[in-house]
């Protein structure tokens, strides 16, 4: 399953094989497809009754004497009524059938973009550490643009110049077959010219959305990290690198454009080398009697009528291409099975207090599965320990000892290699992923909060809880002074990634977050860090009538933020090689009383040189 995840080939899908991706979707929609198509085909036909009827007309008025002048006025009454009749109804049901197709695709569009996103909530952590953010973006909005395109006009024009070109060869030959065979003779040349072109394209078009791709990606990495560019001072190597993808870019879509050009160029060259064959070859036959001035000007009118989507027909063809490619980028995605679901079996019964059993555990990250920098080196090797309902757990390390990755394991969201993991006596993996997530509660070291108001992102994980819950989360959290700082307390809007808030501040927002779920089982890895000591010990205070009860397993750098837990773990390259109390750890852990005396004698140090030793 880790491996499905995996596999974004980059290469491109067979043509057939990336549409076949279309159909369950044209079938939620056939009826109103089926009833635009039809109405394509009836405007394709009252299209051509137009130029039949003007040919008709003007034969018969070259049969027609002069002298009747009464007679005169009716064909040419009649066949001006016919010819405004036709076209009438044919703008009806031309536009009908624009309005059913090309409403269709924004309703089937909506489909997909749902499909994809339902599909990206699912898949593991470990997938947008393989994947860039820019990318991502560049598939869900620019190849979602060419694949609406596939489900509209494309589909659309397709449909279209089939059929006229199917209704268009049958009035060519009613009216002149001679004519219809020249007129056709070069069309077999442009097919297999436009096959050509058409692929290339496509080749051309995936490149060019891979570059885009990149382009987003530096787009998103500069804007996100533009206060460490600025700090460094490299804002004008930063500008060169994005100049150099972005040029990149724009070197691959003019060479996909001048493939375009020359498509289009060919498809109009045929066209206009159509028309002059047969005017030059029904010209002297209109003049000997061997074809009507009506049956040339019939032909000429239908041949320009198929020159159209002739010259469009590139367009199309180019289109149709590109919005493959965009669908395959897109079907990769699809086609990705999460690491990390639900079992064929899962246990239905409800979660117990929250006793947590940890058996022989190994989890094998090697930097593909990890959020943060600790976790890109770290791995849990043969890690057994067992918590008691309502116990609180310390877990410390030095990093990369995999003490994040252990408290990811227990909320599942890394995959374990060897050993297990279970709630209340059930292996993790058979507890349905919503009732895991309603059960663990976990607050990460590196909070992440979303562009709204503060009091929404507090509320994320319980979007129905009132306000006066939220205040009393926020006072858990020690944050009610921060709050009379803010233009709008609780309202006020955060930026982007919580941008306008100190560390400490978004440390203390995910705090009051995991404290208004309340969860059976709580982690905090590492939670207070970015904390000054003094109010980090204020926020353990105020947590303690959460913790009680409840279990809690708390990572800290800090050791005096677990010396009253009911156990300490320590972890030391991905192996547990300590448990006990704070007390039994100061006699039989060298790794833990050497970090106790140091931190001691640097907060002696702190208090001496009146500093509080951290941030808030």
């Amino acid at each position: 399953l880790i491996a499905a995840e995996t596999n974004s080939t980059g290469k491109n899908e067979p043509l057939l094989r990336s549409l076949r991706r279309l159909l369950p979707y044209l079938g939620r929609y056939r009826g109103r497809y089926l009833l635009g198509s039809i109405c394509v085909i009836a405007a394709v036909v009252l299209r051509f009754l137009v130029p039949s009827l003007l040919g008709d007309t003007i034969d018969e008025l070259r049969h027609t004497q002069a002298a009747d002048l009464a007679d005169v006025r009716r064909q040419v009454t009649f066949g001006a009524i016919g010819i405004v009749v036709a076209a009438a109804l044919g703008a009806l049901v031309r536009t009908t059938s624009r309005l059913m197709i090309l409403g269709n695709s924004r309703l089937a569009i909506q489909d997909v973009r749902e499909d994809l996103f339902g599909r990206l909530v699912r898949l593991a952590p470990s997938f947008y550490v393989r994947h860039r953010t820019g990318q991502i973006m560049s598939r869900c909005v620019n190849d979602m643009q060419n694949v609406q395109g596939l489900l509209g006009p494309v589909f659309l024009y397709l449909v279209e110049t089939a059929v006229l070109y199917g209704v268009g060869t049958w009035f060519l030959v009613s009216a002149n077959g001679e004519l219809a065979i020249l007129g056709l003779l070069p069309f077999p040349l442009f097919l297999v010219a436009a096959h050509r072109l058409a692929r290339r394209v496509q080749v051309g078009t995936r490149r060019a959305q891979e570059r885009l791709g990149e382009v987003s990606a530096k787009v998103d990495e500069s804007l996100t990290g533009h206060r460490v560019i600025k700090s460094l001072g490299i804002e004008a190597h930063d500008r060169a690198r994005f100049e150099e993808l972005a040029g990149g870019y724009a070197d691959t879509q003019v060479m996909v454009g001048k493939v375009r050009a020359s498509l289009t160029a060919l498809m109009t060259f045929l066209a206009a080398l159509c028309t002059f064959s047969v005017l030059a070859f029904g010209a002297p036959r209109v003049d000997t009697g061997q074809l009507t001035l009506g049956a040339l000007v019939s032909v000429v009118l239908y041949l320009n009528m198929l020159a159209a989507p002739t010259r469009t027909l590139g367009f199309v063809l180019s289109s149709l291409q590109r919005g493959a490619a965009a669908l395959g980028r897109i079907g990769e995605y699809l086609d990705l099975e999460p690491s990390i679901s639900d079992s064929t079996e899962p246990v239905r019964a409800a979660l117990g207090p929250g006793g947590i059993h940890v058996s022989n555990l190994r989890v094998e990250l090697e930097g593909v599965d990890s959020t943060s920098p600790e976790d890109a080196r770290s791995a849990l090797h043969g890690v057994s320990f067992d918590v008691r309902p309502g116990e609180t757990i310390g877990i410390v390390g030095p990093v990369g000892a995999g003490k994040s990755t252990l408290l990811r394991a227990i909320a599942r969201q890394v995959e374990i290699d060897r050993g297990q993991i279970e709630l209340d006596g059930v292996d993790l993996v058979d507890v349905p992923l919503g009732a895991l997530r309603a059960h663990v509660g976990m607050a990460p070291q590196d909070a992440f909060l979303f562009s709204e108001a503060l009091i929404d992102n507090v509320r994320f994980g319980a979007p129905t809880a009132g306000r006066d819950e939220v205040e009393a989360a926020v006072r858990v959290a020690n944050l009610e002074d921060d709050l009379a700082r803010l233009p709008r307390g609780l309202d006020t809007m955060i930026g982007e990634r919580g941008v306008n808030l100190s560390g400490g501040q978004r440390q203390r927002t995910s705090i009051a977050r995991v404290a208004l779920l309340r969860p059976r089982i709580l982690l905090l890895d590492d939670t207070l860090s970015a904390v000054d000591p003094p109010t980090a010990d204020t926020i353990l205070e105020r947590l303690r009538p959460i913790m009680e009860g409840r279990t809690t397993l708390v990572v800290a750098h800090r050791l005096r933020t677990v010396q009253r837990a009911d156990r300490i773990l320590v972890l030391e390259d991905g192996r547990l090689t300590a448990i006990g109390t704070h007390e039994e750890l100061m006699a039989r852990s060298p790794f833990y009383a050497s970090v106790w005396a140091k931190q001691s004698e640097r907060e002696e140090l702190s208090r001496e040189l009146g500093l509080d030793g951290g941030q808030s």
